[in-house]
């Protein structure tokens, strides 16, 4: 399934290269597309609501697709899916292995809707649109839902800093259908309640 959001805030993006986690530094190191661990990935803020319709999208697909030896997805709230912080606002992580295919790199776009530069590196803290993959998977009778950038569009660009201050979920992020694809599934914000809690709408 093809999702797609409007004018998120991103966290930490590594769109520019692939990336590996270095286990002996503790941080994320540019590698090859042929290293084992290369991938992609960005994080984007979610309010309530978006994280509400991303969640049910990705309980909905994990349930379409998954197969009889498999074992169920066994999340009960949205803070089993997404980090929550004490906003009330949560992070997604969306994350694509290179697997040494030159293809895999997500494609990046200006607002003019221009191509990126190849070595363009977008800064956290920038407003995106987004389109990605939601893929359930299952390895060593483990099962999840995978969250796999395909497109990025640069709406407002975040001034590049040396650390980062404050909290990175001050800003509400706002749903939208940034590609008009017709098999994507576009968030919608149900009314709002004054005893939400974080449950799954399963």
């Amino acid at each position: 399934m093809i999702y797609a959001l409007e004018n998120v805030e991103c966290l930490w993006p590594k769109l520019d290269r692939a990336y590996q986690f270095d286990d002996t530094t503790k941080r994320s190191e540019a590698c090859e597309i042929s290293h084992p661990k290369a991938s992609y990935e960005i994080n984007i803020i979610l309010n309530e609501e978006q994280a509400k319709d991303l969640a049910a999208k990705m309980r909905s697909e994990f349930t379409a697709k998954r197969q009889d030896n498999w074992a169920d997805w066994d999340v009960k709230s949205l803070s089993d899916v997404f980090e929550k912080d004490e906003t009330g606002h949560y992070r997604a992580k969306i994350h694509k292995k290179a697997y040494n295919d030159p293809t895999s790199k997500p494609k990046q776009y200006m607002l003019d809707g221009s191509p990126a530069a190849a070595d363009f590196q977008l800064t956290s803290g920038s407003k995106i649109h987004i389109q990605f993959l939601i893929k359930p998977w299952q390895y060593a009778k483990k099962v999840g839902v995978g969250l796999r950038p395909t497109v990025i569009m640069v709406v407002e660009l975040a001034e590049r800093t040396s650390a980062g201050g404050g909290n990175p979920f001050a800003h509400k992020a706002v749903g939208g259908n940034p590609f008009g694809l017709s098999d994507q599934a576009t968030p919608s914000a149900p009314p709002p309640t004054s005893d939400i809690d974080d449950e799954i709408p399963f």
